[in-house]
């Protein structure tokens, strides 16, 4: 079958959250015997890197489906009606009776920073009961939104989803994510092999390898399997390397209002462009400016509403120089 001719473009695995975003608060808000404060705003919005990924796939006029644990009550409910309006496939969502979504307020700081509270969930992780792997069958690219807060698809799963989905000729992608649950710098190992474009951030890159150049870093996981390293280095823009090319991409100049979801939009944005056969320098490129553009408003998948609009930026916004 023509690849381009599949049910999906992208299949995105990971987490769905519900975010409370609290912007400009005083940092003594919580210690202070005062009990009343104005924030600037407060903003409700779907979130989790799955959530932000799709979103921002789906505003680029790819096919985009959502695969994860959405629970059914009234917070799973709102959750719903925003992923539709944002023009993200639902029908592959699981909606088990036990399953109670995640909660996250994100205060945001005048600088653009984010503090997380997280609220409890349960069951809300997906397991491979809940899927049917012919799935991914269907789809040209799988996006692992992050190592590392999977659940137990960390360590008994997403090697086999992967591993499916190269199967049938399509293309695997995994973010990554900070340690919470202690599983260890190893625990995702078994995925390397499978994975075609491993996106961490520098300090999570740093974590899992131990190493703090981005060409050694690179190359422990190249070496672990992975064909290609994109290393996130937040406002220093972006790293690349696989067996026949290195390069960095220098970020565009911006002043943050909130930084929210710009890793998830950098991942969505270096997809969209991979689906559209771009080579790897015009895909950091525009993966940049997402991620930039992204963090001049508010919430993890709201500013940025085409590729167009990235395409706008790319063109009047100033690029940071960085000697390396």
């Amino acid at each position: 079958m023509d690849n381009r001719k599949k049910e999906f473009d992208v299949i995105c695995i990971g987490q769905i959250v519900q975010d409370i975003l609290v912007t400009n608060i005083p940092e003594n808000a919580l210690t202070s015997e005062k009990d009343t404060f104005l924030a600037d705003e407060i903003l409700m919005s779907s979130g989790g890197d799955a959530v932000n990924e799709a979103a921002m796939l789906a505003k680029f006029g790819n096919r985009c489906a959502l695969l994860t644990r959405l629970d059914k009550k009234e917070v799973g409910d709102m959750i719903y009606a925003d992923l539709t309006r944002q023009g993200v496939d639902t029908s592959l969502l699981v909606r088990p009776d036990d399953c109670r979504t995640f909660t996250a307020i994100v205060v945001i700081k005048p600088n653009g920073d984010h503090i997380f509270f997280d609220g409890p969930g349960h069951n809300y992780t997906l397991r491979m009961s809940d899927i049917d792997m012919s799935v991914f069958e269907r789809t040209r690219a799988v996006t692992a939104g992050s190592l590392f807060a999977l659940g137990e698809l960390d360590t008994c799963g997403i090697e086999q989803i992967f591993r499916k989905a190269q199967e049938s000729g399509a293309l695997t992608i995994a973010d990554m994510n900070n340690d919470s649950d202690k599983k260890g710098p190893r625990a995702v190992e078994k995925v390397y092999p499978y994975t075609d474009y491993l996106m961490p951030s520098y300090d999570e890159a740093i974590y899992v390898t131990g190493e703090k150049d981005p060409d050694k870093i690179a190359d422990y996981f190249l070496d672990a399997g992975v064909k290609n390293v994109v290393l996130k280095l937040g406002g220093e823009g972006c790293f690349f390397k696989n067996r026949e090319k290195r390069f960095f991409t220098d970020p565009f100049r911006v002043s943050p209002v909130d930084t929210t979801g710009c890793g998830d939009n950098f991942v969505a944005a270096f997809v969209h462009c991979l689906l559209k056969g771009m080579e790897p320098e015009e895909c950091a490129e525009f993966a940049c400016a997402a991620g930039a553009l992204n963090s001049q408003g508010l919430g993890a998948h709201l500013h940025i509403q085409s590729e167009a609009q990235v395409e706008a930026f790319m063109k009047t916004a100033q690029k940071v120089r960085i000697d390396r």
